[in-house]
């Protein structure tokens, strides 16, 4: 029995591309390729091999990637993630709502772990915007969808002066809804965890807001920050798998940061499908799971 698989990814993702050509080995597997920046639809007249599709996996790169995971749910072809799951971590109200939910089901992973204080603001009207922010400084303003490349934005505020500069940088964006978290003090390291269904890796990064802190660069490319494997903790693989239940997320990454003086984390950020960069043997693992995925719905249609 083959089954035909459409995966929806930027092509030039190097370790995406890497995975893809483990997936083509697969004799039973009929494997299409999707680049939702380049390969846009005639909504009357979708491709074959989507209609045609057993199972639809999406990378989200733009609101392309989106409509393919909305096709799926109404054409019922089951997807890797569902569109619902995708739109609650691409929407970081939403998110924020969520894992507020998760840690309230949840106490044990509370004893470990925290969620900084956050709002929801509009920054139009900079006189009130500075009024309420004053007295939650320092604050890091954060745009309100993730997965939008062009107009995603970490911004710290220490001053509440600075708010005018990011309202300068960012004036196109002053009508829209913003995100907001309370900045937390760490030692100057984030640990970004990847989970590939009950395995899980961390790795361990200077954190981008600190580079700007100590050397002040007009640009950070987050891509090329130096990254070490990091030693994942029981405590951490339990949030990762209660995360992953509770999200209904297969494949995902999160942020931890640690404040000084404090043994607990606090976790400033989730992903439905991070780069994996920095893991030994990520294409491998990543294949490898996806194969099994797909093997165990193969076992299932014959059951």
């Amino acid at each position: 029995m083959v089954k035909n698989v459409v995966f929806s990814f930027r092509e030039d993702h190097e370790i995406i591309k890497r995975v893809i050509n483990k997936l083509k080995t697969v004799s039973d597997v009929n494997l299409y390729c999707h680049d939702p920046t380049k390969n846009f639809f005639n909504l009357s007249r979708m491709p074959k091999a989507i209609k045609e599709a057993d199972l639809i996996i999406v990378k989200v790169r733009n609101d392309c990637s989106i409509d393919l995971l909305h096709y799926a749910k109404i054409n019922k072809i089951p997807t890797f993630h569902s569109v619902d799951a995708v739109l609650t971590c691409k929407n970081k109200i939403a998110l924020d709502y969520a894992l507020r939910r998760v840690f309230k089901n949840n106490p044990q992973i509370r004893k470990n772990f925290v969620l900084p204080s956050s709002w929801n603001n509009n920054i139009a009207d900079i006189k009130k915007f500075k009024k309420w922010a004053t007295p939650k400084l320092p604050i890091v303003l954060k745009s309100h969808y993730q997965h939008d490349k062009y107009n995603r934005f970490n911004f710290l505020v220490r001053k509440i002066e600075e708010v005018d500069i990011f309202c300068e940088r960012y004036k196109h964006l002053l009508y829209y809804d913003i995100y907001i978290q309370k900045f937390i003090e760490c030692d100057g390291f984030e640990r970004k965890i990847y989970v590939i269904g009950d395995k899980t890796f961390g790795i361990i990064r200077e954190n981008p807001i600190y580079i700007y802190l100590k050397n002040k660069p007009d640009n950070i490319d987050v891509d090329i920050i130096e990254r070490k494997e990091f030693k994942i903790t029981k405590e951490i693989h339990n949030l990762a798998q209660t995360l992953s239940k509770e999200m209904n997320l297969k494949i995902f990454g999160f942020d931890l940061v640690q404040p000084i003086n404090s043994n607990k984390y606090y976790f400033i950020d989730l992903n439905d499908f991070p780069g994996f960069r920095g893991i030994k043997g990520i294409e491998r693992i990543l294949a490898d799971f996806i194969i099994n995925y797909i093997n165990d719905l193969m076992d299932n249609e014959k059951g």
